[in-house]
């Protein structure tokens, strides 16, 4: 009986400091006030992260420079330099916007043109070359009506009617066919700014057979 009342006093819980008898869930000492809290186990200092040197020494430190694809040959150039140093292309290429992929179908803009020069290009994503081609059928064919229903009859009067007659039938018809090209994925036959040059040339001969013409009939 001694040696169990013996292991029962071992298992009681007691204060570190004078022993006297605690209950288990105590936080402090009912005789000498020493704190029974358990401390809280330190944390393990945070180990500093190991940074990886690239092998190679120079070469991978070269490596780890920024660098920019050249959109030609596809070759990797310094940030530092403005052209590729393989083929010249300007680093400013990369930031040059892409045409807009045409959303008809070939056979839908040339059908589009024939009902008015321009729409075709229009619906092919080439808005501005699409004005351009509808502005100068206008001033062609608008021209020829003007002058055909002024009355005037005359040799040069009638040069210049087919003359701009010829020419708005010709834009009509291109711009048909460059319609249905541009949708395919080819380009303009002619450039916008050559074919108002062309234009300008046209209306300026127009212009000139016409006052031959007056000066003509003046002259009778």
């Amino acid at each position: 009986m001694r040696g169990e009342g013996t292991l029962a006093d071992v298992a009681e819980p007691r204060c570190p400091n004078c022993a006297a008898l605690v209950s288990e869930d105590a936080e402090w000492c009912g005789q000498c006030f020493t704190s029974l809290r358990k401390a809280a186990p330190e944390p393990e200092p945070a180990k500093a992260p190991v940074l990886a040197r690239p092998a190679g020494g120079a070469d991978a430190s070269a490596e780890a420079k920024a660098m920019w694809p050249c959109p030609t040959c596809g070759s990797l150039n310094p940030i530092e330099l403005d052209v590729c140093a393989v083929c010249g292309t300007s680093f400013a290429q990369l930031l040059r916007e892409d045409e807009p992929v045409p959303t008809v179908s070939p056979r839908d803009a040339f059908l589009w043109s024939l009902v008015f020069p321009g729409v075709g290009h229009a619906k092919a994503g080439r808005g501005p070359d699409g004005i351009a081609r509808g502005t100068l059928f206008v001033l062609t064919f608008g021209l020829t009506l003007v002058i055909v229903l002024s009355g005037v009859s005359s040799p040069p009067v009638f040069a210049v009617v087919a003359l701009l007659l010829v020419s708005a039938i010709a834009i009509y018809l291109g711009s048909a066919a460059e319609a249905y090209r541009i949708a395919d994925g080819g380009s303009t036959f002619v450039s916008s700014r050559a074919l108002l040059w062309a234009t300008v040339a046209l209306i300026m001969v127009a212009v000139s057979l016409l006052a031959l013409s007056v000066v003509t009939v003046n002259s009778r």
